[in-house]
């Protein structure tokens, strides 16, 4: 198991290939993220050209640069990269992260060879390779990453990715949905560093609790199942695949040229190690969010508590779809609920579909809340709220409905998760994102449709299901 730290928390970076161009790539995706994120190593910019950029002295090369340096970014063009990976093997440097494309992705012989010519030169001098084609590494508690959009404080979810563009994007999703990372990272072809080294770094990183992966292909299959089935014992592990489909695989070939592997076989291996498998991007963040914020419930019973006898329908159809049971309340829960909800329009059985005057008045549906919680036939809460209405009856109000329920679940013994439809609405995404944060800073999760909150419910129970652990299902 190969000890990665290094790479994660460098007490040093070099950035070559920086630019008198304030806002080029290598400026705008290296040294800028490290200038404002508060990195604490030393950042030394190279290029012969320059003496000084950003407050920093440039040097000429890496080779120039006074003091032992951990980490060179390289932002220089396919085919300076094999020159830069000698003086960096001359130099001792202990990891090169290579921005630079150009390689084997291309499908091209040079570009292969190129690859090839630099993992020599690498392997052969001891320095260990990310990429080529990639962003590198993010980690929030050390100030060293590619992002400054995401959020600067450390979590608990490592992220392993192929693609810099599907990591940037769940580091910035994570930022408005309460996800917090402990290091995440984009390896692009994966000519030395692979998936396999890095899921088994994540299985022994103690700040690392839940393991999410973006992968397109396999270097090592044998090793990496292994390594899979182990990871999954100690922690959850949710993978998006890439390239499932034959347009799917031709375009995992142009990106990284990765080999996709039979849907199939990778159907396989998730069933038989217990990783869970996810559709796209959203569904991933959604999984991860579950796994950060909900505790595994009892079962698969689930209680639904909102207003809208459509939106009720559709949810009891979205959690079943999902595996999780809708089942009847038992007859005095009903008469509770009736006790102070109107006949007329509403319904009582599961999901609720509560009255106007309920829905509107925090206290009462606070009690809602409470007493499905308190119904020994139910393991989980699902409590939906409509941004839509409240666009037009005013935030503020809304806040105060889900401060209630907020207050009825930190009484709670049974997981809460809350869904907020803004059914595409502008003002509604705007209305759900402020409200959506007092939840989140609550400990509760936010989905945007009860599909999606089912889902990534069913992903956490059958984690635990996977493992042996114990049994969800109907009682």
């Amino acid at each position: 198991m190969p000890d990665l730290d290094f790479i994660f928390n460098p007490k040093s970076v070099a950035i070559v290939g920086v630019s008198s161009v304030a806002d080029s790539l290598t400026n705008r995706n290296f040294l800028k993220p490290l200038l404002e994120c508060g990195y604490r190593g030393k950042i030394y910019p190279v290029n012969p050209h320059m003496t000084e950029l950003m407050g920093l002295k440039v040097y000429p090369s890496v080779l120039e640069i006074p003091e032992p340096v951990d980490s060179v970014v390289s932002g220089l063009p396919a085919s300076l990269v094999p020159k830069l990976m000698r003086e960096c093997v001359e130099a001792r440097v202990k990891v090169v992260t290579c921005f630079s494309a150009g390689f084997s992705e291309t499908g091209d012989a040079e570009g292969a060879r190129l690859e090839a010519e630099v993992l020599d030169i690498a392997r052969r001098g001891g320095v260990r390779l990310l990429g080529p084609n990639c962003l590198g590494i993010h980690n929030p508690a050390a100030g060293c990453t590619f992002e400054a959009g995401g959020s600067r404080r450390s979590g608990h979810v490592g992220f392993l990715s192929q693609s810099g563009g599907n990591t940037r994007e769940l580091i910035l999703a994570g930022a408005q949905r309460g996800v917090l990372f402990s290091k995440a990272v984009s390896y692009g072809n994966a000519a030395d560093l692979d998936e396999t080294d890095f899921l088994q770094y994540f299985a022994s990183d103690g700040d690392t609790k839940v393991v999410a992966a973006y992968i397109e292909g396999v270097k090592r299959p044998q090793s990496f199942v292994r390594a899979l089935r182990e990871t999954v014992r100690e922690k959850p592990v949710v993978i998006l695949k890439g390239g499932r489909t034959q347009a799917g695989t031709r375009a995992v070939m142009s990106h990284t040229s990765s080999l996709a592997g039979s849907a199939m076989v990778w159907d396989a291996v998730c069933r038989q190690t217990g990783a869970r498998q996810v559709s796209d991007m959203g569904e991933l963040a959604d999984a991860v969010l579950a796994f950060s914020y909900l505790r595994p419930p009892r079962g698969r019973r689930v209680g639904v508590v909102g207003i809208g006898g459509g939106a009720s329908v559709q949810a009891a159809d979205d959690c079943e779809r999902a595996g999780l049971f809708v089942p009847p309340f038992p007859p005095e829960l009903r008469r509770e609920l009736r006790a102070f909800t109107t006949s007329a329009g509403t319904g009582i059985a599961n999901p609720i579909d509560t009255s106007p005057d309920v829905y509107w008045e925090p206290a009462l549906y606070r009690e809602t809340v409470k007493l499905v919680s308190d119904c020994e036939d139910i393991d989980l809460v699902l409590v939906m709220f409509a941004a839509v209405q409240a666009v037009k009856r005013g935030v503020e109000e809304l806040k105060r409905q889900i401060e209630a329920v907020l207050d009825a679940g930190m009484a709670m013994s049974k997981p809460l998760a809350i869904v907020i439809f803004t059914a595409g609405m502008v003002e509604a995404e705007k209305v759900a994102a402020e409200v959506g944060a007092q939840c989140l800073e609550a400990g509760v999760p936010v989905f945007p449709t009860m599909g999606r909150a089912a889902r990534a419910v069913n992903h956490l129970i059958s984690h635990w299901e996977s493992q042996g652990r114990w049994r969800c299902g109907p009682r």
